[in-house]
């Protein structure tokens, strides 16, 4: 899989402390995107196993509640997206996953999605409904720079937050926040909804 980053622990990306794994790759092009450097498919292959095992040590070390898989686009790589949701249920069966799209519910229903893998529409609707019944919740739809919201985990006001079980309701999902991590190597990773003071 080609990812862009994983952040080990998060509270602005979901409920809880959260690992988010962003992918790598996106060609949705979505106007004045927050995350640019996300569309190119480019960069290194990385295991699902490899991936499994740091939200493990996370999750190990810091008691994480769930996982939010952002991007880029996560849907382009669905097929790795599922292995990797099933690797993490078998290990880690408490876990919530949670989802960033830019496809709407119906674009994901009829498998009306692009995927990096060559795989049928019926493939895809199939892959679709079992990362669904993994899910916990969804933030779907296209980003739109000119709808702006403050909405929680929405960043323009078309784009909708799906409930897919009662584990949490929509008063678990806090207020737009945005978080600065800096790691040991002096790597700054910035996560959330930096609406306000971030440079254009």
């Amino acid at each position: 899989m080609l990812l862009h980053a994983v952040i080990c622990g998060s509270r602005v990306n979901g409920p809880g402390l959260r690992a988010v794994v962003y992918f790598q790759g996106c060609s949705l092009a979505c106007s004045n995107c927050w995350n640019p450097e996300t569309h190119a498919f480019a960069g290194k292959e990385r295991s699902v196993d490899e991936v499994a095992d740091l939200i493990a040590c996370a999750h190990e070390e810091r008691g994480l509640d769930g996982v939010t898989f952002s991007g880029g686009e996560p849907m382009q790589q669905a097929d790795v997206l599922l292995t990797l949701i099933e690797s993490l249920r078998q290990r880690l069966p408490r876990l919530s996953f949670g989802m960033y799209s830019g496809y709407s519910l119906r674009e994901l229903s009829g498998g009306l999605y692009w995927c990096r893998s060559e795989l049928t529409r019926s493939e895809k609707r199939r892959i679709w409904r079992d990362i669904r019944s993994y899910l916990v919740f969804a933030v779907l739809g296209r980003y739109a720079a000119t709808r702006p919201s403050a909405l929680p985990l929405r960043s323009s006001t078309n784009q909708m937050l799906e409930l897919f079980s009662d584990r949490y309701t929509e008063e678990d999902f806090g207020p737009q926040e945005v978080e600065v991590q800096i790691d040991s190597q002096g790597t700054v990773q910035i996560s959330g909804f930096p609406v306000a003071g971030m440079p254009a």
